[in-house]
């Protein structure tokens, strides 16, 4: 009932309009009378959930007004098509899309309204067809609304999101860009990784192309971890490992949150040329800028294989003490394991030790900051918000009480 009540807000609004009309003249008082006991019978249809009958007879009004308005004033055409408009929105915001779809094509081809007027109902009739789909007629109206002024930054938005969703990258560079041009942005996130994805499809087959697009990745978006990721894979392609390690090191600079996807190739490239202290050095700088268990594994690790199991385990009991991680204290319980003779105390421990993996698996890995959205693996955008880096790693779960 409440959503009724707001859909007749707009209606209302014209209907006191043109009551208020009385002292005109002759003419217009019996047209602005015609047209309330219309929209009032439109009024009593939705009332009684008979919206398909309601959106009939608002649509009959739209085709009479192609002939009437032409006699009315300005301000009376724009309080109707005001109505109009906002009924037709306010039906796309219920899901009844078709309905919204066809009161705002009667609008765009009425003959009523101006040509401001049309380009707000393309606008509206644009954001229908996103809303069920229909991409390329949306982008169509979108590309149209480019070339006006006042209309231009609202449609170059919408297509990059168009071209988002349908993965045309070399479009979606190509607006984005001339958005860029339009309000410029220091750290334009969406547009570098649109350069990122165009890079990726590139890589195998023109690694130059694909540098040079990353590159201008990091330009319009300095902190972009995934270009400097996809940099140093490309530099260990080219067996570059210097250079793919600096790119690496950059991204802890960049956003630390990621640190836990660079661990395994940053170690395999120290291991390669010879450098295994590096890789401690590496890890102890990782530790100082996130707390993140993956680091503190790999640390342990690089600590027991160095200085033996001893020193490992006492560097496990001081993190347990700050950080109560069930990642770390499954480790913590293999180590239990190892050292205990008793069988029967080896044989708890490990229904313990598989417990607390199952809790593990049970929790997912990574986590959307803008929606909350969970999953198991790395999407640089948000399949469920479409936001570019919100989702991130979870570097702690949460502690077993």
């Amino acid at each position: 009932m409440l959503e009724i009540l707001f859909l007749l807000l707009p209606i209302a609004t014209a209907y006191g309009w043109f009551m208020g009309y009385r002292s005109v003249k002759k003419q217009q008082e019996d047209a602005n009378n015609k047209f309330s006991r219309e929209y009032m019978a439109g009024v009593d249809f939705l009332l009684s959930n008979q919206t398909n009958k309601a959106v009939d007879l608002f649509l009959n009004i739209i085709q009479k007004q192609k002939t009437s308005l032409n006699n009315s004033d300005e301000e009376t055409v724009h309080a109707q098509f005001e109505a109009q408009l906002t009924l037709g929105n306010l039906f796309r915001s219920k899901g009844e899309i078709d309905k919204a779809i066809r009161i705002h094509q009667n609008l765009d081809r009425s003959d009523a309204y101006s040509f401001e007027q049309k380009l707000l109902t393309k606008q509206q009739l644009a954001k229908d067809y996103v809303s069920v789909g229909f991409f390329d007629r949306a982008e169509s109206l979108y590309i149209l609304l480019v070339d006006e002024p006042e209309f231009a930054e609202n449609a170059l938005q919408q297509l990059a999101l168009i071209y988002q969703k349908t993965r045309e990258w070399e479009k979606a560079i190509d607006v984005s860009e001339k958005l860029q041009l339009i309000i410029p942005e220091a750290n334009n996130i969406p547009l570098a990784h649109y350069y990122c994805e165009q890079a990726q499809n590139l890589i195998k087959m023109n690694s130059t192309n694909a540098q040079k697009l990353l590159q201008k990745s990091l330009e319009v978006s300095p902190s972009c971890v995934r270009a400097s990721i996809l940099l140093a894979e490309i530099a260990m392609i080219n067996a570059n490992y210097p250079k793919a390690i600096n790119y690496f090191l950059q991204t802890l600079d960049q956003n630390p949150d990621y640190v836990s996807e660079i661990i395994l190739p940053v170690k395999y490239l120290y291991t390669e040329l010879g450098q295994e202290d590096n890789f401690e050095l590496f890890l102890i700088r990782a530790e100082h800028l996130k707390n993140d268990s993956a680091v503190e594994l790999a640390l342990i690790d690089t600590i027991e294989k160095k200085e033996g199991t001893t020193a490992a385990q006492m560097k496990l009991y001081q993190q347990i003490k700050i950080n109560h991680d069930p990642i770390l204290f499954e480790r913590f319980i293999q180590y239990q394991i190892t050292q205990t003779r008793e069988e029967k105390t080896q044989h708890n421990l490990q229904l313990l030790k598989n417990m607390i993996n199952d809790y593990i698996k049970q929790n997912s890995e990574y986590r959307c900051t803008q929606c909350g959205y969970r999953s198991h693996k790395l999407s640089w955008c948000c399949p469920s918000c479409q936001k570019w880096e919100s989702i991130k790693p979870i570097s702690n779960f949460n502690p077993i009480h």
